[in-house]
């Protein structure tokens, strides 16, 4: 089986609906107003690492206290530091509160200056997230641990998953997943969130042969995508990640998985082990001797 047919058979067998409760995509589909979408999924995007469960939390009390206030774009229009906020006692891993009350207090800024689509503006994926993640930096103070890992940019090489996640949710048409929502920068210029299970998978199916996984892997993994769907190469992205987020793909073989695997022919684990019991198989035993 082709590269193409294989990851379109991924896509087929892949639950939607199941997979959408363990991703971060979820805290924006709370939101039917595309202003409300965008400061959800900021947030959920820049949040977006360890465990689903970990980060589920600060998430859902953040989004309680915006829904408090109106919903998600009208709570970070009035914000006020100084005022009485979750953020203020909020942490997650090295995020503390100092680092939420300043990324909301820039963000505040940024939307008084305009939409926050008028922020990422660019031909491409770095272009567009360079210039929107330099326009909040803008407005903080000398980064911390923690706002550094809210304003990880492509000029710095890294791979930027989490912002590569939320332009994909921004840009890619509605498809139940992502919302399509600005049109400025066409699909055809997004670079993938390349995530541990990303990169994983692309390095056992030949997607790429780069060992760090940094932005220049991203384009890399990317090209080989375009090269099958160069309108859309993203739009295997929730597939692949949730093919190991999901535990499908653990990198080793798996005999009460891989051999199901819509990958498994192209997989260098999988596809490896499959064709040694092929060969194995019509290997003739030597005739014995009377």
């Amino acid at each position: 089986m082709t590269l193409a047919a294989s990851l379109d058979a991924l896509l087929a067998a892949t639950d939607v609906d199941a997979r959408l409760a363990a991703d971060p995509v979820r805290f924006a589909h709370r939101y039917e107003d595309p202003r409300d979408i965008e400061v959800a999924a900021l947030f959920a995007s820049q949040l977006a690492f360890g465990r689903v469960a970990s980060f589920a939390r600060p998430l859902d009390l953040i989004l309680a206290e915006a829904d408090e206030a109106g919903g998600p774009y009208a709570w970070i229009r009035g914000f006020d530091a100084q005022q009485p906020t979750v953020l203020a006692t909020l942490n997650y891993r090295w995020i503390w509160p100092g680092d939420f009350l300043a990324v909301a207090t820039g963000l505040r800024r940024v939307l008084e200056a305009g939409p926050l689509a008028s922020h990422f503006r660019g031909d491409t994926a770095a272009e567009a997230l360079s210039a929107g993640i330099g326009r909040l930096a803008d407005e903080l103070p000398s980064p911390t641990r923690g706002m550094t890992a809210f304003l990880a940019s492509p000029r710095s090489g890294s791979a930027c998953k989490r912002w590569c996640m939320f332009l994909r949710w921004m840009v890619r048409p509605s498809d139940g997943i992502d919302f399509g929502l600005w049109t400025h920068l066409s699909p055809a210029r997004l670079v993938i969130p390349l995530d541990t299970h990303v990169h994983r998978i692309a390095l056992l199916t030949g997607l790429t042969e780069r060992k760090t996984a940094n932005w220049r892997t991203s384009e890399d993994v990317t090209r080989a995508l375009a090269a099958i769907d160069p309108q859309d190469p993203v739009r295997f992205d929730f597939a692949l990640a949730h093919l190991g987020i999901s535990g499908a793909c653990t990198g080793a073989y798996e005999p009460s998985i891989c051999p199901e695997c819509a990958l498994t022919t192209l997989c260098r684990v999988g596809g490896a082990r499959r064709r040694t019991r092929q060969t194995a198989g019509h290997t003739k035993k030597p005739a014995r001797s009377r």
